[in-house]
C-alpha cells in the first residue's frame, strides 16, 4: 500500500495536537457552564466573553484539584477580585482527604464571657497525634476582623472556620491549593484599617497559673510588646521584637494547650512569613521537651 503524504498538520507534535484539543474542549464546556442559571451568578455576570473566561478558570482549577467543575463553581467566591473557597468545602476536602483520621472537631470555651474560645482539632492519620488551632475574640479584635457584623451575630460559627481554616493551612496545606476561604478574604478586605493594640479590657484577664515572681512590671497575658519606651524597659526578657515577645509569652505556657492556643493567636501577628514559621517551630520544640511532643 502506497503511503500517504506527510501534511504540515500531521507533523505537528501529538502533546501539541492534545493541549489544543484540551484547549477547545474547555471552551466549549466553559460556554456550557457560562449559560447554565445551575452556575452562581457571579461567575455568569458581564459580557458573554467575561463569563465564559470565569468558567475557563474554574474548569482549569477543578481539574487541578480533581474536583468535580461543578461543585468547584458553586463553592468559589469573589471578594474584591480575590478568589475564596466556602469554609464548609474546604472542611469537607480535609476530611476526604485522608491526612486527618476521622473529621476535623471543636472544643468551645464560654469560661470567659468576654472572649469566646473555639479550637478545631483533629487527629493525624499518619501518627494518631492530635493537632489543634485555637482562635478567640481577642485574635478577631486585635486582626480586624470584627469589622465583619457576622462576628457579633454567629461569632461562634465564623471562629469554627477560622480555626478550622487553619487548621487545614497548617496540616493540610495542599487540600486547598493555597487558597483561602472566602471569611479569610472577607475578613481582611473589611479589615483596611490597622487593628488598634488589645487591651486588658479587651481581653479580659485569661485565668494566670502559680509561676515564679520576677521583678518589675509584667506585661499583660496575650499582649504583644511591639512598640513604645515603656515596653523596651521591661528588661532582658522582651528585646522590643514581636518574635521576642511571642517566643516569652509561649515559654510561660503552662501546657501544651495552652502553648496550642498561643501559637495560634500570635502567629499571625508576626512580622514575616519566617518569624511564623520560626515561632511554630519553636513552640513544637518546647512541647516535646516538657511532655515528649504529647499534644
Amino acid at each position: 500500500m502506497a503511503s500517504l503524504p506527510v501534511t504540515a498538520s500531521d507533523a505537528t507534535p501529538l502533546a501539541a495536537q492534545t493541549e489544543e484539543g484540551r484547549f477547545a474542549l474547555r471552551q466549549r464546556q466553559a460556554r456550557m457552564f457560562a449559560m447554565s442559571p445551575l452556575i452562581p451568578e457571579h461567575l455568569r455576570k458581564g459580557p458573554p466573553e467575561v463569563a465564559m473566561s470565569n468558567c475557563y478558570i474554574a474548569l482549569t482549577l477543578a481539574e487541578a484539584m480533581g474536583e468535580v467543575p461543578l461543585i468547584v463553581m458553586q463553592n468559589i467566591h469573589v471578594v474584591n477580585g480575590k478568589a475564596g473557597f466556602a469554609s464548609q468545602y474546604m472542611i469537607a476536602r480535609a476530611n476526604s482527604s485522608g491526612v486527618f483520621k476521622g473529621r476535623i472537631d471543636w472544643r468551645i470555651d464560654r469560661s470567659n464571657p468576654q472572649n469566646l474560645s473555639v479550637t478545631a482539632f483533629a487527629f493525624l492519620k499518619e501518627t494518631g497525634d492530635e493537632v489543634s488551632v485555637t482562635c478567640d475574640m481577642a485574635m478577631a479584635v486585635a486582626e480586624g476582623w470584627t469589622k465583619n457584623p457576622k462576628y457579633k451575630s454567629m461569632p461562634e460559627v465564623m471562629l469554627r472556620y477560622r480555626s478550622a481554616a487553619f487548621l487545614v493551612r497548617f496540616y493540610a496545606p495542599d487540600v486547598m491549593l493555597g487558597y483561602q476561604t472566602v471569611e479569610e478574604v472577607s475578613d481582611v478586605a473589611m479589615a483596611v484599617e490597622p487593628a488598634a493594640p488589645l487591651s486588658a479590657a479587651m481581653l479580659a484577664a485569661p485565668v494566670e497559673e502559680e509561676t515564679e515572681q520576677v521583678d518589675g512590671p509584667q506585661p499583660v497575658a496575650g499582649e504583644l510588646a511591639l512598640e513604645g519606651p515603656d515596653q523596651s524597659q521591661q528588661g532582658e526578657a522582651n528585646n522590643g521584637s514581636a518574635f521576642d515577645a511571642a517566643v516569652a509569652e509561649i515559654d510561660r505556657c503552662p501546657t501544651a494547650d495552652a502553648i496550642d492556643s498561643a501559637v495560634a493567636r500570635l502567629r499571625p501577628m508576626m512580622e514575616t512569613d519566617e518569624d511564623a514559621d520560626d515561632l511554630f517551630s519553636h513552640a513544637e520544640t518546647v512541647k516535646a521537651q516538657r511532655w515528649g511532643g504529647a499534644a
